[in-house]
């Protein structure tokens, strides 16, 4: 594409965004309900649920909240025949017909006690619900006996989620996975976004969203979405919590958060913040042969890490302002954030390299200080209108801005077999990496005729990436020009997306397509190499669900994707770890080409079976190879030719006791990835796979405020890309208990009892041969304590988000 192509559609997209922004709006005459709701005797029953139910089907038309004073106003309905409800917990419900034809104001409705009351406020958890939806699976956890549990852990019970102890989140044995939390990107990976979930408090988590084909609406980056549904406060009134744990793994850990909501008639507050604290342990032991001419064994280096590291402040932070001008119009704003300024550690790694013969040839140690801070803070601007009784209109802006740095001074003592030292090395690598990202966008829907849903899109990315790299000579530190670097990275994408779905009887269909325009550069300043690409795709998607009665559900889904890389992956400049090993990336990576195609069947509800198919062109990981002129393993990010998977997925949840109920999931797969290897020939590297996990749930007393888990997982050996990985399972036990009057909870959690999440993996091929095996510290015990105050009657409902909020 030539750049005056370019240009024009630049000038065009721009100019769709800014007419979508500025869509006028209008609304349609509406009605408005006014009422209030008493009990038995006249006394106001404050903060009453009042919904409005369609006659014809009783479907949610709307739904308010009554205030302190049990007074209650519905706007914007439209003529029609309707039913009217009220409920309150401890209270049984009343309902009124009506018919709806101008304004009007009801006499109060009148609720009676239950027969049974319960206790204070205490409110016994339910029990975490998977729904299938037509384009999606939804893991609600709300208010159930995994709301002790932080976000990380909650994540890793999810159906068909894979978590390993290292951070990495896998689906059907792709990694290439967007992770959001409340719609919006986390601009982390790996240990950092593990550290940031699990400063995230459980309670805080309505529902996790395992999303394997997203929809038009959706980015098509990514070859899955998993969606972390953060609670929203609807209720009038004000209500806090406090979160307190000491963690004790092999070094201990302390983290404590608090939560503050306030709903006013027209102002919506909320907050929550964690801090966090802790040492961090990875242990790793590593080994690397080096074969002869003739294949046999030419050396082996064998090697240990163990990688302790301090952080001495975690500081999370979820900030909200909702506020509602009138019924048809809201603003919203809010601030996402982690802050990680003090964290450093000091490792040691000693190295033996053996001759060929078996005998120790050579020993070296290297000692690495680092210092590696980090922050992230996202700025997000909601506009919200609603046009009809069926339109709405929502504009959404977001920042964010991400800063990494990793400061490593790195000393290497080489001696030989008796410990005689004979040299030694010092080299500075100091990095830096800031990302900048805005993005905009429109949607509209309208659910008149089906649902409706068209929307525009633009965002921008910078990333400016540092390395500045110093020899120790004669103790000085003199700049090694040749591993300085300076890469710069500039992405616009332009997207626009029409979807419609409508339901015909026993059948629900939905169709979409989406369409971007990327437009990259990457700039290798210190080389004076820039790489370009501007490409326009079409990304389709269909759905559909049909029940032929109440016990069964089978469904069909196909969509494209596409999967960028990482801007740190794009960077071709090498970060070295010691002397023989480093890492870098490819600024020529190409994006990855996803199809999805997923059968689905639902019996009675419940039992949801999945079967699917996966191909990716192009994908992108990192493998490990051996430099056998420099005697140096690297880790390079690049493209290996194709990857395909198929499968089965099946969960479910089960109740077989009052007191025992349970979550089970298991999959059985194929997953095999295509690459050329360093030697130019073309490897597979493709196994059977298969996992399952049980989570048990147990009431341990009358009242079923005393509750206890045992929860066990395995994953058996699977592949991705070069690597062959072994086994894993991980047992977890807990033990929750109600106390001061249900506001409080006290719990404990031992994670990986049998330390099952060791990670062993290696690779094997051609003249290529090294395995690692890797622990993250994962067996620890948690304990803790929860305490609620203000009027825990208010309910964190949760309003329907809209997808548009999702990706930046």
């Amino acid at each position: 594409m030539n750049p005056c192509d370019s240009s024009i559609i630049n000038q065009i997209m721009k100019q769709l965004v800014i007419f979508l922004l500025l869509f006028p709006l209008w609304s349609s005459a509406q009605h408005s309900l006014s009422g209030s709701v008493i009990e038995t005797g006249g006394k106001a029953v404050p903060f009453a649920d009042v919904a409005l139910l369609k006659a014809q089907d009783s479907t949610a038309y709307r739904a308010v909240l009554a205030d302190e004073e049990g007074r209650f106003v519905i706007s914007t309905v439209e003529n029609g025949q309707y039913i009217l409800k009220a409920s309150a917990i401890g209270m049984s419900g009343a309902y009124r017909n009506i018919n709806i034809t101008s304004d009007q104001q009801l006499e109060p409705l009148v609720l009676s006690q239950a027969a049974e009351m319960l206790e204070g406020v205490e409110i016994v958890a339910k029990r975490p619900i998977v729904k299938r939806l037509v384009d999606r699976m939804e893991f609600n956890v709300e208010n159930s006996s995994l709301s002790s549990n932080n976000a990380w852990e909650i994540l890793s019970k999810t159906p068909g989620v894979t978590t390993t102890g290292a951070g990495s989140i896998s689906i059907r044995g792709s990694q290439s996975i967007l992770v959001t939390i409340n719609d919006k990107k986390v601009y982390m990976s790996g240990d950092e976004l593990k550290q940031y979930l699990e400063n995230t408090s459980g309670e805080d988590v309505k529902s996790v969203e395992v999303i394997t084909n997203p929809p038009a609406k959706y980015d098509a980056q990514g070859s899955a979405v998993v969606n972390i549904k953060l609670k929203k406060v609807l209720s009038q009134g004000y209500k806090g919590s406090v979160n307190t744990a000491y963690v004790q793994s092999i070094y201990p850990k302390a983290v404590t958060s608090t939560g503050h909501f306030y709903k006013g008639k027209k102002l919506s507050l909320m907050g929550r913040y964690t801090f966090g604290m802790g040492e961090y342990v990875n242990e790793s032991k590593d080994l690397t042969r080096y074969y002869d001419e003739n294949g046999g064994t030419a050396s082996e280096w064998k090697s240990y890490l163990r990688r302790k590291s301090k952080s001495l402040e975690q500081h999370s932070y979820r900030l909200q302002a909702t506020y509602e001008l009138d019924s048809l119009n809201t603003f919203t704003i809010g601030s996402t954030g982690f802050q990680a300024p003090q964290q450093f550690g000091k490792y040691s790694s000693p190295t033996a390299i053996y001759g060929g013969d078996g005998l120790l040839d050579s020993l070296y140690v290297t000692t690495n200080n680092r210092k590696n801070p980090a922050r992230n803070a996202a700025y997000n601007f909601l506009y919200e209108r609603v046009l009809s009784e069926k339109a709405k209109l929502a504009v959404n802006a977001d920042y964010t801005n991400y800063l990494s740095k990793d400061n490593q001074d790195i000393n290497t003592a080489f001696s030989l077999p008796d410990g005689t030292p004979y040299r030694d090395t010092r080299f500075v690598n100091n990095s830096r990496q800031a990302i900048k990202l805005f993005s905009t966008q429109a949607d509209y829907s309208n659910e008149r005729n089906g649902t409706l849903e068209a929307g525009l899109k633009y965002s921008n990315v910078s990333a400016d990436s540092k390395l500045d790299f110093r020899d120790d000579i004669g103790g000085v530190l003199i700049p090694n020009l040749r591993r300085t670097s300076k890469f710069l990275y500039d992405e616009s994408i332009f997207a626009g997306y029409l979807s419609y779905s409508k339901e015909f009887g026993k059948w629900s269909l939905k169709a979409g397509l989406r369409g971007e325009y990327t437009s990259l550069e990457g700039n290798s300043v210190t080389t004076s190499e820039v790489n370009g690409q501007d490409y326009f795709k079409l990304f389709p998607t269909f759905y559909s669900m049909y029940k032929p009665n109440e016990n069964h559900e089978i469904g069909f889904s196909y969509g494209k994707r596409i999967s960028r890389p990482r801007y740190s992956e794009l960077n071709p400049f090498r970060t070295y770890n010691n002397n023989y090993s480093y890492g870098m990336g490819d600024p020529n990576l190409l994006p990855t080409i996803t199809h999805n195609l997923n059968f689905l069947y639902t019996l009675k509800g419940k039992y949801n079976f999945d079967l699917f198919y996966r191909l990716e062109k192009d994908p992108s990981m990192e493998i490990v190879y051996q430099d056998y002129e420099e005697n140096t393993v690297v880790y390079q990010f690049t493209n290996i030719d194709k990857n395909y998977a198929f499968g089965l997925e099946f969960n479910t949840n089960l109740t077989f006791f009052d007191w025992w109920d349970a979550g089970l999931q298991g999959a059985l797969s194929y997953v095999e990835d295509r690459f050329q290897g360093v030697d130019g020939k073309m490897y597979s590297n493709g196994r059977p796979t298969y996992n399952f996990s049980v989570n048990n749930r147990f009431a341990l007393n009358k009242k079923k405020d005393f509750n206890g888990e045992i929860n066990f997982d395995y994953n058996s050996s699977s592949v991705q890309g070069t690597f062959v990985f072994d086994p894993t399972s991980n047992l977890t036990l807990a033990l929750r208990k109600k106390v001061l009057k249900g506001n409080g909870e006290v719990y404990g959690i031992f994670s990986d009892v049998y330390r099952g999440e060791r990670l062993k993996m290696s690779t094997d091929y051609g003249n290529q041969y090294n395995k690692s095996r890797y622990y993250s510290d994962s067996q620890n015990l948690r304990l803790g304590f929860r305490y609620n105050f203000g009027n825990q009657k208010l309910k964190e409902k949760t309003r329907e988000q809209t997808e548009e909020q999702r990706r930046i």
